[in-house]
């Protein structure tokens, strides 16, 4: 049976008083592709936010391979192991692609800036580690031709695949997922669509996504749960879902 490695117990957050997610639970079991769906409003980008810690809850609790991780920052979450990626892409103007997926491994340095400074033995020793790292993303999500071009100056499709292959260096256990089609034509959603399935034995990753492309969404998840004005209002297998009267009712409004 698969154990979860995320789960969000009775998790509240208000924007200015307005209850953006009430009493919210859920879970993400290991090595899993689980999405998070529903109508505009729902609460999604929210649950995201408040997992990644760009805000913090009001009530409620949420644990990570069962450690409360309530309060801790996004760059604290990173190094223990949580990634993500954004809705609208946010890339480096000034940086390669190779060099975006070695910046993200800093967090996982021993290293203190006395070792930088200095060239010490252990700070040769992770960059060098760092950029065997960088190859084998960069081989996995097909970017080596692209290594050395100013990550900006990519196609869209290729700069998504930057920013998957960015929070990859992070050697995240669980990575987040948000709308990583959107903007996307079919051939290039049908691309993403195969990577992201990839991932789990890739790089022995978890994966919780939100998206609006149910044609995605049915295609590659194991679990899906959905929101409604800030709650989860069902959750099961893509099928289950698909033929839920509750989840066509929040969706059609009938």
């Amino acid at each position: 049976m698969q154990s979860n490695i995320l789960t969000l117990s009775g998790v509240s957050f208000s924007y200015n008083g307005v209850k953006a997610v009430s009493n919210l639970n859920m879970n993400v079991k290991e090595r899993s592709i689980t999405s998070l769906i529903g109508p505009n409003g729902a609460g999604k980008t929210t649950t995201f936010k408040l997992i990644c810690g760009e805000v913090h809850l009001d009530q409620g609790n949420i644990f990570y391979k069962g450690k409360k991780i309530n309060k801790l920052s996004p760059h604290k979450k990173a190094s223990l192991g949580l990634a993500w990626t954004f809705q609208n892409i946010r890339l480096f103007p000034s940086l390669t692609v190779r060099e975006h997926i070695n910046v993200s491994q800093y967090t996982r340095y021993k290293a203190s800036l006395l070792d930088a400074i200095i060239g010490t033995p252990l700070i040769k020793q992770e960059r060098m580690i760092s950029a065997r790292r960088t190859e084998e993303i960069m081989k996995k999500i097909k970017l080596e031709e692209y290594a050395d071009v100013l990550a900006v100056n990519l196609p869209y499709g290729l700069q998504r695949r930057v920013e998957l292959a960015r929070a990859l260096g992070v050697t995240p256990n669980l990575l987040l997922l948000d709308e990583p089609t959107a903007g996307m034509n079919i051939q290039e959603s049908d691309d993403i669509m195969e990577l992201i399935k990839k991932l789990i034995n890739d790089f022995d990753v978890t994966i919780l996504l939100v998206e609006h492309d149910m044609r995605v969404v049915m295609n590659i998840s194991s679990e899906v749960w959905v929101m409604n004005e800030g709650t989860v209002i069902s959750s099961g297998a893509p099928e289950e879902i698909k033929r839920d009267p509750v989840v066509i009712k929040a969706y059609l409004g009938e």
